[in-house]
């Protein structure tokens, strides 16, 4: 047995393990085909979402980060963790795109251009991390995807092509198959060699990082974490930086900025709030901590979002 192949095996394990204690439910949000040259900008949403591309070809792009806009065509997935606002178009988006009056462009047939589209219910503390470790936007062309996930896409766009009765139960039902699957692909890619995306396959690591996440406020230092993987502060750190490339502290930082964007997204506290939701002393200390990562206030990242 290969270097390689001991180490696919022992990510797959992790990675089993993983899904197995995963709990979410899917439900159809939208579903329909497109005339006329369309765009639709979504609003942003606590949820997470998948979207599969059944007809034609469009685009996809996060306002303010117009420049990292792509393109799908039909058999794409996209998976959105954080509920970010969004446009979807047929055409490239600009900085003087405004958006149509998307029920004069539904159609109830996919004919040239179809969407469908997915609310994921997160069920569990750990599922909730999963997501917020994950990148905002993950698309997934058809060419890459797996056999199965490809196989159960192409049954939604049947589904929805044909409208056999019950169609929209069965295109509904597939869809919490097609996010295990997806995630399974995302948590199975061996380039993802370090992040805390690779640490949830760590069965010491992922206590740690759930924990921290329940309760970001707490004064959390290298021993109280040692502590809960039952580790010597000098074996979790030295874990922590060969799984991950990074220190305790550094662990902390990371899961508490990603807390941050959410709240700034999609909450209304203020900044004293957010600041002692996340352990900070005062609402200067999480500013201060935030521009050092984001390049921005908190407060501009939040009018940038809204």
């Amino acid at each position: 047995m290969t270097k390689t192949t001991a180490q696919s095996t022992k990510t797959t394990e992790g990675v089993d393990r993983l899904l197995e204690q995963l709990a979410f439910g899917s439900r159809l949000h939208f579903e329909s085909g497109f005339c006329e040259d369309w765009n639709l900008l979504t609003e942003k949403s606590n949820k997470a979402a998948l979207h599969v591309v059944t007809q034609g070809q469009l685009w996809v792009a996060v306002p303010g980060q117009l420049e990292q806009q792509f393109q799908m065509v039909a058999g794409d997935a996209l998976f959105l963790s954080h509920g970010l606002r969004h446009w979807l178009s047929d055409q490239p988006i600009t900085e003087t795109t405004t958006q149509n009056d998307f029920d004069a462009l539904c159609i109830p047939a996919h004919l040239e251009r179809g969407l469908v589209c997915y609310d994921i219910d997160v069920g569990s503390a750990l599922t909730e991390t999963l997501f917020q470790l994950m990148p905002d936007v993950i698309h997934l062309p058809a060419s890459r995807q797996s056999t199965q996930l490809s196989q159960l896409i192409a049954i939604v766009r049947d589904e929805a092509a044909t409208q056999r009765p019950g169609y929209q139960v069965a295109v509904s039902r597939l869809s919490d198959v097609i996010v295990l699957h997806l995630l399974r692909q995302v948590l199975s890619d061996e380039t993802i060699t370090s992040g805390l995306l690779a640490a949830l396959r760590d069965d010491v690591l992922r206590k740690v990082l759930v924990a921290v996440m329940t309760d970001l406020a707490a004064d959390w230092s290298v021993d109280s974490m040692a502590a809960l993987a039952y580790l010597s502060r000098s074996a979790f750190a030295d874990r922590c930086q060969k799984l991950l490339s990074m220190s305790p502290k550094a662990i902390v930082d990371t899961l508490r900025m990603q807390r941050a964007r959410q709240l700034l997204i999609h909450s209304q506290q203020t900044l004293d709030q957010i600041a002692e939701a996340l352990g900070y002393q005062s609402a200067t200390a999480f500013i201060r901590f935030f521009k050092q990562r984001e390049a921005c206030a908190p407060g501009e990242y939040r009018n940038r979002h809204a």
